[in-house]
């Protein structure tokens, strides 16, 4: 039998304000409606991994290369400044120990006196006369040398100047074409500089 269906006969006897007590009415599907798809299923394994591209490959060697050429860069770099302070170094203390020697040869010997006067009074040139001025103690070793021909210069007028601002073992010799400055400082300057000039040259 088919019809509308009759409710409940104890929905009948709900008064009007009972309405909110009343069941939704059923919704039934109608026929041929389609049905709600499924969700999903949620897969707990991890994707498989993806392999990288040809010019993936290629660009991450390429980099890679880079990064080892420029750390072989900063190694080179590194021991050229190392090999260079060390040399500097060697050169320094190389200088220092040969005024201590000098210095002592000095104070012990007139011979070093004579050597480091005569040396500077070789750069005199033709020059007919010539002050030597060195330190009082210098002065006073010098001057009986000087009618002997021990300071090397039998041509010229020379004359032995003290002077208290000048250290044993300097001498600063003036001549008509102008001045030599000999003193230690001065010399061991020149040595250094030449030192490190032949270093630099046997290097390159």
């Amino acid at each position: 039998m088919t019809g509308t269906p009759r409710p409940p006969s104890f929905l009948a006897s709900l008064s009007p304000g009972d309405a909110a007590l009343r069941p939704a009415p059923f919704a039934a599907s109608a026929p041929g409606a389609a049905r709600p798809r499924p969700l999903p299923a949620i897969s707990r394994d991890p994707p498989p991994p993806t392999r990288p591209t040809p010019e993936e490959l290629a660009a991450a060697r390429t980099e890679a290369m880079q990064k080892v050429a420029h750390a072989v860069e900063v190694l080179r770099l590194q021991a050229e400044r190392l090999a260079e302070q060390a040399r500097a170094d060697a050169l320094e203390i190389g200088f220092r120990v040969a005024r201590r020697v000098l210095e002592a040869e000095l104070s012990t010997s007139p011979d070093a006196l004579f050597a480091l006067v005569r040396s500077a009074l070789k750069r005199t040139g033709e020059s007919r006369t010539i002050s030597v001025r060195v330190s009082p103690q210098d002065a006073r070793t010098l001057a009986p040398a000087l009618g002997n021909g021990a300071l090397g210069v039998a041509s010229a007028s020379v004359v032995v100047v003290p002077d208290a601002s000048l250290a044993p073992g300097d001498c600063l010799v003036e001549t008509d074409f102008g001045k030599i400055d000999g003193r230690l400082d001065t010399r061991l300057s020149e040595l250094h500089r030449a030192a490190e000039s032949a270093a630099e040259e046997g290097i390159a």
